[in-house]
């Protein structure tokens, strides 16, 4: 390799993904601008205009449901691969893609000021500022309920959103990568705990739930690594639920000692799930201390990546 010629493929994914990821530490585009908020509104106005009446037969909610993500998804995708095709400095565009997608600064900073909210006893401020997490009624939570949602809710967005979007970026490409993060728009804005989008709203779901299964696994395994493995482990094996979300819980709340889960309110129905984790009741506390093992997890990712970099860096891939 000379001097000023690119890395080799394998390489040059991995630099760009932890430039990528130190860049999202510390700056990120104002949502105001952020291209991923259009398309939330186009998400959003299309339900408003596709989705059947409940009084409507099963199979029209899941027909409209798909042809909604194909009329948003698809065209949008062919378009961009084109202009990607012919680009110069396709390394230049893969970052881009993958900096837009991942757009995690964003996430830590609401979850912060839920804490400072909350640290400062301003509930109705902290309400206010977990609704731009969680799908779930806020009016009624009380500060533990609070500090429950948000850690669930941070926890979550950085396995799908996160850990998920740089799984399919190193498996098939930032074009994957911005598919699958175009999809998570789709089962956040169609939440499907809502009774108008109860069949509307099964297609993006699973489509997503069948996605993010791997991002699920790599996280469950840095999170056992980052808080105590042991508790994790025990926490996983003895859940009461065995849903993907509910062991993930389970995980990180044994590892952390407290417990998670419980009921929901969505549209006005109360969703009663099992609690999961720990033996003890969540503190404000452990907001912070959420916050730090999410750090750690993502700190010893990007350690590993480092290694992986190497790895590739000798090995010329």
């Amino acid at each position: 390799m000379t001097a000023f010629s690119m890395p080799p493929t394998f390489t040059l994914a991995v630099m760009i993904a932890l430039i990528v990821i130190i860049i999202d530490r510390v700056w990120h585009i104002s949502a105001q601008v952020h291209p991923l908020t259009l398309y939330r509104l186009l998400v959003i106005n299309l339900a408003k205009k596709v989705r059947p009446p409940l009084s409507a037969p099963v199979s029209q909610h899941y027909i409209s449901g798909s042809l909604g993500i194909m009329v948003l998804t698809v065209p949008f995708l062919i378009v961009l691969a084109l202009i990607l095709s012919v680009a110069h400095y396709q390394w230049f565009f893969d970052a881009v893609i993958l900096f837009l997608c991942l757009n995690f600064y964003a996430v830590r900073r609401t979850y912060k000021r839920v804490i400072a909210a909350l640290s400062h006893n301003k509930k109705l401020l902290a309400r206010e500022r977990l609704i731009q997490l969680v799908a779930r009624q806020t009016t009624t939570l009380s500060d533990i309920g609070i500090a429950k949602a948000a850690i669930e809710a941070y926890l979550l967005r950085f396995l799908q959103q996160y850990i998920g979007v740089l799984f399919w970026y190193f498996i098939l490409g930032p074009l994957a990568a911005l598919s699958y993060r175009l999809l998570l728009e789709f089962r956040w804005q169609w939440h499907r705990k809502y009774i108008k989008n109860k069949y509307f709203s099964l297609p993006a779901y699973w489509l997503t739930q069948c996605l993010i299964v791997p991002a699920y696994c790599v996280g469950a395994i840095l999170l056992v690594l980052c808080t105590s493995p042991l508790k994790a482990i025990r926490g996983c094996r003895y859940a009461g639920q065995r849903d993907l979300t509910s062991l993930l819980l389970a995980i990180f709340g044994a590892g952390m000692g407290f417990t998670l889960g419980g009921p929901a309110i969505y549209d006005g129905i109360t969703h009663r799930h099992t609690r999961v984790g720990g033996s003890r009741q969540v503190r404000l506390s452990d907001l912070t201390f959420s916050l730090r093992a999410v750090n750690r997890a993502t700190w010893l990712l990007v350690s590993l990546l480092t290694l992986l970099l190497l790895v590739f860096w000798q090995l010329q891939l």
